[in-house]
């Protein structure tokens, strides 16, 4: 028991540091993330109650499928994060991570393809009325074409970036897009403009689309290769 103690209390001032180091950055854009969920959602809720349904049970089908990027984001970054603790050279790195942004295309592809095919037949199974459904449909349309966009950043961006030692890049980029492009324009959009509730669906997850180009163009650099222990 005593042994047992002492193993769990040890600890360095060196890895304490180390860990907070790399802690902060994922723990501020988490946190300003979920504060944005909520109001993202508010601003349907304001809309209407057939924006409420229609958001919810499109919502709820996109999560289905967003379950498996994910892990794909998660397996990327153990992948990574391992060769490079073997240090085997960031060719092999780099080899690895364009293997897998391919790979995230072919999976992104088949699941906005999937979304799109099956949005009719699971619409089905819900007692919508006809403006709510039309709403769902557009709006999973539009899910479709922003599942393929989502399948490639989050896990070149969470998997070979984040998973490759580079912390704040992705901090920097999510709370740019987020709080300084989607929420304004998602405001202005649903408020000021009145666009249509699937236009307004839009700009509130158009991050998952314009994030790819700066994603892509960083993972092209080696600067994420980082060797943090």
């Amino acid at each position: 028991m005593k042994l047992f103690c002492k193993d769990f209390l040890h600890f360095t001032k060196e890895a304490f540091s180390r860990f907070f180091e790399i802690l902060w950055p994922s723990f501020l854009s988490n946190t300003l993330w979920a504060l944005a969920t909520p109001i993202q959602t508010g601003i349907l809720g304001r809309l209407s109650a057939d924006a409420i349904a229609a958001n919810s049970v499109s919502t709820t089908m996109f999560q289905y499928l967003k379950v498996i990027t994910i892990g794909e984001a998660s397996a990327s970054a153990v992948l990574i994060g391992t060769t490079i603790g073997e240090n085997r050279g960031t060719t092999k790195v780099k080899e690895y991570s364009k293997t897998l942004q391919v790979i995230y295309l072919i999976i992104g592809s088949v699941l906005g393809i999937s979304l799109f095919f099956l949005r009719i037949p699971l619409l089905s199974l819900y007692d919508l009325t006809q403006n709510a459904y039309q709403m769902a449909d557009q709006i999973l349309i539009i899910l479709s074409i922003v599942m393929v966009g989502m399948s490639y950043q989050m896990p070149t961006g969470i998997g070979i970036i984040k998973g490759g030692g580079d912390v704040k890049y992705m901090m920097y980029l999510n709370l740019i897009s987020t709080w300084a492009i989607v929420m304004p324009l998602s405001f202005l959009g649903a408020f000021v403009w009145k666009l249509p509730v699937p236009m307004v669906v839009l700009l509130l997850n158009s991050d998952q689309l314009f994030k790819c180009i700066p994603t892509y163009l960083y993972v092209k650099k080696d600067k994420w290769i980082k060797v943090l222990v």
